[in-house]
């Protein structure tokens, strides 16, 4: 008993630790630093990992045009992408898909990246507060996970915005610009 309860509290401590950090993070995000790299490189090593955790899950990847590399700072992207994963998975706790694509967007002169599901989807009344700083649908969730994703995307002056995928899931669509 002795032994469970100290598993217990220092699994309490754990959560209060990583509680403080998020919150940290979200009041003083560390300043921008970005340099010429490949996105789709960034996310097939992220990918790696998410396979080999969560095998009751078809992770892809696919490009629909080639992707020039791009400025950003690799560490705050990472963690978007990690985020809108690490959402996903949740979601398919019963297995299912997530697919990430690329396109290019000529006319606006932007990279998109795309993490779809392909879960139950979003309702329309949350998808307005999403990236607001606190609102969470999930128990355990602190609500800063996408607050902290929109100011890093907007600090890369690129945008992220959450549409319905067909026939059911989300699909999260990260522009970031070509020229920066």
């Amino acid at each position: 008993i002795f032994d469970q309860c100290t598993r217990t509290i220092v699994k309490q401590v754990d959560e209060i630790k990583w509680l403080v950090n998020e919150f940290s993070n979200f009041a003083r995000m560390p300043q921008v630093k970005k340099k010429p790299g490949s996105l789709v490189s960034m996310a097939e090593d992220t990918l790696i990992l998410y396979r080999e955790a969560h095998k009751h899950i078809n992770f892809s990847l696919s490009c629909r045009d080639d992707i020039p590399e791009l400025s950003f700072d690799p560490v705050q992207i990472k963690r978007v992408l990690i985020n809108l994963l690490d959402n996903a998975v949740t979601v398919l706790s019963g297995g299912g898909e997530i697919r990430i694509t690329f396109r290019v967007n000529q006319e606006d002169r932007t990279v998109a990246m795309g993490v779809a599901d392909n879960g139950p989807g979003i309702k329309e009344k949350i998808k307005l507060r999403l990236f607001e700083p606190y609102f969470s649908t999930k128990k355990s969730g602190t609500g800063l996970g996408l607050a902290i994703a929109n100011t890093i995307i907007t600090e890369h002056n690129g945008t992220i915005r959450v549409i319905d995928n067909r026939p059911s899931g989300s699909v999260f669509i990260v522009e970031l610009p070509m020229d920066s």
